[in-house]
């Protein structure tokens, strides 16, 4: 199975007024946010907004994909910051 996705129009920081970061751990133009990274071009993240996770392989220009994290009960993993 092969899946393609392409978009275009507004981009996050357009969408919720802020101006583009290259802060440490910013990933996906400020969507995401970096939690872990490992080998050559492996991640995990979460969504800004919605706290989800998820594995994020970026190789190549040409390959690469992304999947949202679950819980053994078949619900989506959130992150929660540690208090500390």
């Amino acid at each position: 199975m092969e899946v393609c996705l392409v978009g275009c129009g507004t981009t996050y920081q357009e969408a919720t007024g802020q101006t583009e970061s290259n802060a440490s751990g910013d990933f996906g133009n400020g969507y995401f946010t970096v939690i872990t990274k490992w080998g050559n071009g492996y991640y995990i993240v979460y969504a800004n907004d919605t706290k989800v996770k998820y594995l994020v392989m970026e190789r190549t220009q040409y390959l690469s994909g992304i999947t949202p994290l679950y819980n053994a009960d078949g619900t989506l993993q959130i992150y929660e910051e540690r208090e500390g």
